[in-house]
Formats: structure tokens, sequence, C-alpha cells
């Protein structure tokens, strides 16, 4: 073996065994610790106050109501639209493009009105009543029908189609929303 392993070992060994000069007795090594806790037994631990969660709750109920408050207008938007939609069919309207480019754009405004107010809202159950709604997508399905028969006496343009893609996701978003509703 080299020197330094021996020295080393030897060094290693002395100081395991090697007592401290400021010994204590071995059941007196734990009397720092019994102080440290003897307060924490003896404290009173203070009650936190419950969070206030009205703000959460009176903007899920304000979001709700704006819902409820907007069927009655998209009720009323796709009554219109589908009037729009029959005085084209009966041939009292005679500019197609430029009624269904106001129809589209009608479609497209709801759409994006009717998606912000969902957006990140559980309406799970909100709704009182859902017959709103369900006049609603009747409302939205007589609309599908007469865009599609709408398809089959004039010219097919992309703006038609654009119309019928947009009933599509009105009526997707609506039906979406009653089966939300009724689970």
């Amino acid at each position: 073996m080299r020197p330094s392993a021996v020295f080393t070992t030897l060094f290693f060994a002395a100081s395991v065994l090697a007592l401290p000069l400021n010994t204590t007795p071995v059941n007196a090594a734990l009397e720092p610790v019994k102080r440290d806790a003897a307060p924490l037994a003896n404290s009173v631990i203070e009650k936190r106050e419950p969070i206030d969660l009205t703000s959460v709750t009176d903007a899920a109920d304000d979001a709700v109501d704006i819902l409820t408050g907007l069927l009655p207008v998209i009720l009323s938007t796709v009554s219109d639209l589908d009037a729009t939609i029959n005085s084209l069919l009966s041939g009292a309207e005679s500019d197609v493009d430029g009624t269904l480019d106001s129809v589209k754009s009608t479609l497209e405004s709801t759409i994006d009105e009717l998606n912000a107010v969902l957006a990140g809202l559980d309406v799970s159950g909100a709704l009182d009543s859902l017959s709103e709604l369900t006049s609603t997508i009747a409302a939205v399905q007589t609309l599908v029908a007469d865009v599609e028969a709408l398809a089959g006496t004039v010219d097919v343009s992309s703006t038609l189609s654009d119309v019928e893609g947009l009933v599509s996701e009105l009526l997707n978003i609506l039906s979406g929303l009653l089966t939300s509703l009724k689970h």
C-alpha cells in the first residue's frame, strides 16, 4: 500500500473514534429540538376566511342571461332571413346576389355573436326553459330547407354555398347547445 493510503485510513479511523471536546450527555441531545417544538404545540392555528366567489358566479349568471336574451334575437333574425329567402323563391325579389350577400353577412354576424357568448361558458343545465332554444332550432331547420329549395331554382353561386354552410353551422351550434343543456 502506498503511504498516503495508509495515512488516510488511519486518519479516518481516528476521526471516527474521536470524541468532541464539548461532549454532552446522550439524552440531552434532543433538548434543543424540544424547545423549538414546544411553541408549535401550544400555538393556535388561525382559521382562514372562505374565498368570495360571488364575482365569478355573477359573471356566469350574466353570461347565461345574455344567452337567454340572445335567443329571441336569433329567432327573429332567422325568421327575417327565412322571409327573405322565401321572397327569392317566390320571385318577388330579383337581386339574388345582393340578397344572398345580405343574408350571408347577417348570418356571419349572428354566428360570431353567438360564439362570443358561448366561448368558455358552461351552460349545462343553466336555462330554465328549453322552449326558446327548440323553437330557434326549428326556425333554423326551416331556413335550411328554404335555402336548399333556393339552390334548386336559381343558379348556384359561391355566395349561396356560403349561405348554406353558415346556416348549417348555426344549426350545429344551436344543436350542440341543446345537447349540453340536456345533460
